[in-house]
C-alpha cells in the first residue's frame, strides 16, 4: 500500500473510531435496557406438586418499558449510564479496527481484481469484521456483565472473575455467533457504500463538479436504512450471543454454546422468542449506525484535510 492509501486507511479508522464512541455514548441508555431485555428469559414457575402453573400466573413478560422502569426504580438515572465508558471504548476500538482493516483489504482486492461488486463488498466486510474481534470480544464480555448484572462490581473484578471461574477462553464465549454476525456490518456498509455512490454520482452530475461527501442528513438516512436491513437478518444470533455472555458459570456445568442456546430458546419459548428485544435492537442499531456514519462523514472530511489526502 502506498503512502496515500495508508493515509486514507488512517483517516477511515480515526473518523470511524470517534464516530463510534459518539454514537455509543448518545444511545447507551437504550443499549443497557436492550441487553437486559435480551438477557431475560421466560421464568419457569411450578406449583407445590411440581406441576406447571398456567401461563397467566407463570410469567410476567418483560418489555423495554418495564426494564427501563425497573432500572430507574432500583438504580436511578445513573443506572442508565453504568459502564457507558467501556461501551464507548469498545465501540471506538471495534469501528476503528474494522475500517482500518477494511481499507487495507479493499485496496488489496482492487489491486488484484480491479474493483468491487455488492457481493464482494459483503465478503470483504465480513473478513474485516474479524480484525477487531481479538480485542473487542473481551471488552464486550465485561461490558455485557456490567449491563446485565446488579452493579457494584468493577471491570477488573469482573474480568478476574470470568477468568478464574471459566478460564481465559471464556472471554471469547459467543465467538461462533460472529460466523453469522460478521455479516451485519458487512451488509450495513455494503448497502451504505452503494447508496452513497449513487447519491454522490447524481449530485456530481447535477452540480457539474465532483462531490466527495454526503450531507449529514443523507448519511443519517441511508445509514439507518442499511443498518435496519442488516440487523433484522442476523438478530437471532445477536440474542443468542447476549444470553451466552450474560450466563454466569456454575461449577460442574458446561458453558452454553451459540447453537445450543438457539435450540434451547426455540424449545422453551418458541421461534418468535429468538426475536425478543428485536424492536429496541433495530431502533438502537439504526440510530447508532446513522449517528456513527453521519459523524464519520464529517470527521472524515476534516481528517482527510488535515492529512492532506
Amino acid at each position: 500500500m502506498n503512502s496515500t492509501g495508508a493515509k486514507e486507511a488512517l483517516a477511515e479508522a480515526l473518523s470511524a473510531g470517534l464516530g463510534g464512541a459518539f454514537s455509543s455514548t448518545c444511545l447507551y441508555p437504550i443499549e443497557i435496557c436492550k441487553n437486559r431485555l435480551q438477557a431475560s428469559q421466560k421464568p419457569k414457575v411450578v406449583d407445590g406438586d411440581g406441576g406447571s402453573v398456567g401461563k397467566g400466573a407463570a410469567e410476567a413478560e418483560a418489555s423495554m418499558m418495564s426494564v427501563a422502569k425497573n432500572l430507574y426504580r432500583t438504580e436511578g438515572t445513573g443506572g442508565f449510564y453504568r459502564g457507558f465508558q467501556y461501551s464507548a471504548v469498545q465501540s471506538a476500538t471495534e469501528k476503528a479496527l474494522y475500517f482500518y482493516g477494511y481499507s487495507f483489504i479493499v485496496q488489496g482486492w482492487k489491486s488484484v481484481f480491479g474493483g468491487t461488486s455488492p457481493a464482494s463488498s459483503v465478503f470483504l466486510g465480513s473478513l474485516a469484521e474479524w480484525c477487531h474481534l481479538p480485542v473487542s470480544l473481551p471488552i464486550d464480555a465485561v461490558t455485557v456483565r456490567i449491563q446485565t448484572g446488579k452493579g457494584g462490581e468493577s471491570p477488573l473484578f469482573i474480568l478476574r472473575d470470568i477468568i478464574k471461574k471459566s478460564g481465559f477462553s471464556s472471554l471469547y464465549n459467543g465467538w461462533a455467533a460472529y460466523l453469522v454476525l460478521c455479516l451485519k456490518p458487512a451488509i450495513t456498509y455494503a448497502v451504505f457504500d452503494k447508496l452513497k455512490e449513487l447519491i454522490l454520482i447524481k449530485r456530481s452530475k447535477a452540480l457539474g463538479k465532483a462531490v466527495l461527501s454526503l450531507t449529514t442528513l443523507e448519511a443519517f438516512i441511508i445509514g439507518a436504512i442499511a443498518r435496519g436491513i442488516a440487523t433484522f437478518i442476523v438478530f437471532p444470533y445477536t440474542r443468542a450471543k447476549i444470553l451466552v455472555k450474560a450466563h454466569k458459570h456454575v461449577e460442574g456445568q458446561a458453558a452454553p454454546t451459540i447453537t445450543g442456546t438457539v435450540k434451547r430458546v426455540i424449545k422453551e419459548e418458541g421461534v418468535l422468542a429468538l426475536y425478543k428485544g428485536c424492536v429496541p435492537e433495530v431502533s438502537r442499531g439504526v440510530l447508532s449506525a446513522a449517528l456513527m456514519l453521519a459523524a464519520k462523514e464529517k470527521i472524515n472530511a476534516a481528517v482527510r484535510k488535515a492529512l492532506k489526502v
